[in-house]
């Protein structure tokens, strides 16, 4: 539980700095990173993190050379990927995608039709928030015994109820 609560406290830190410049710090990776290290290791699952953390560090590089996504959100979305089972990471891409498309609305509205860009600000999305929102909530369910021997279908649905 300890950990569990340490690696809100992370997100939280991140997502914070992500909002205010637009940046997302190595130091808050590897923190995020050491205590998904420690959730993984809970549940004898270290190998099978490192490995879920590299493939999602492969593909985030992809997606870093096209310039879909920032380096510190491939980053943190590595190392959150290592607290998971190789079965919750499909859950865990869903719902980072849909808290990216909320996101992306909030923002739009924000930038494009209340401040119209006319401040100069930075109209970056802040996608560690969606990252930290779509690998936290399974990675709390999972720790908490919600999600043991569920599939991935089943744990979008259960995650979409219990977001209402």
């Amino acid at each position: 539980m300890l950990a569990i609560i340490s690696l809100l406290l992370v997100l939280v830190t991140i997502s914070i700095s992500d909002i205010r410049k637009r940046r997302i710090s190595n130091v808050g990776c590897f923190a995020a990173l050491i205590i998904c290290v420690w959730l993984a290791a809970s549940q004898q699952r270290i190998i099978e993190g490192l490995i879920n953390g590299c493939s999602i560090f492969l593909l985030s590089l992809v997606l870093f050379r096209f310039r879909w996504l920032g380096a510190g959100d491939g980053k943190l979305a590595s190392a959150l990927a290592v607290a998971l089972p190789l079965s919750q990471l499909p859950l865990a891409l869903m719902l980072t995608l849909m808290c990216g498309g909320v996101l992306a609305v909030v923002y739009l509205i924000k930038y494009r039709v209340i401040q119209r860009l006319s401040r100069g600000e930075d109209a970056g999305l802040p996608y560690g928030i969606a990252i930290s929102l779509g690998f936290y909530i399974p990675i709390l369910a999972f720790y908490l015994g919600e999600l043991e021997g569920a599939s991935s279908t089943s744990l979008f649905a259960i995650a979409a109820v219990n977001r209402l």
